[in-house]
């Protein structure tokens, strides 16, 4: 008899916390494009790769730290993917953001540039966060 008790203790448990999560789990909001980014390797350039909704335009911009405008591009609409090449090896060193713009929905990455001075050799870094 308490292994019945138990058991229907269990599942009403069980029930309520799946009605309380629903209850609380609002509509979602489906994103109209993704963006993956990656540096090639041993280069200062940075590979963009966007899939998108065919019929939206979206707006490419690469900003410097106090927010000018240093690149502008725009995806058209007929086109689903992206595939951009970004040559950063004339910027100077600091924060620079890729911002990526269609319809209401804006994505933005930011880019740290930085050198790293040893006495024989010069290295390059980018950091995505």
């Amino acid at each position: 008899m308490k292994t019945i008790v138990k058991t229907f203790a269990i599942a009403a448990l069980s029930a309520l916390s799946l009605v309380a999560t629903a209850k609380t789990t609002g509509p979602t909001k489906t994103k109209t494009f993704e963006v993956g980014m990656f540096q090639s390797t041993n280069t200062m350039k940075m590979n963009v790769l966007i899939e998108k909704t065919e019929g939206q335009k979206m707006t490419i911009l690469l900003k410097n730290e106090g927010g000018e405008i240093i690149h502008r591009e725009v995806v058209e609409k007929s086109s689903a993917n992206y595939a951009g090449k970004f040559d950063l090896s004339q910027l100077a060193d600091g924060k620079y953001f890729f911002e990526f713009s269609s319809g209401n929905e804006t994505v933005t990455k930011e880019v740290n540039l930085s050198t790293n001075k040893k006495p024989v050799e010069l290295n390059r870094s980018i950091a995505l966060n």
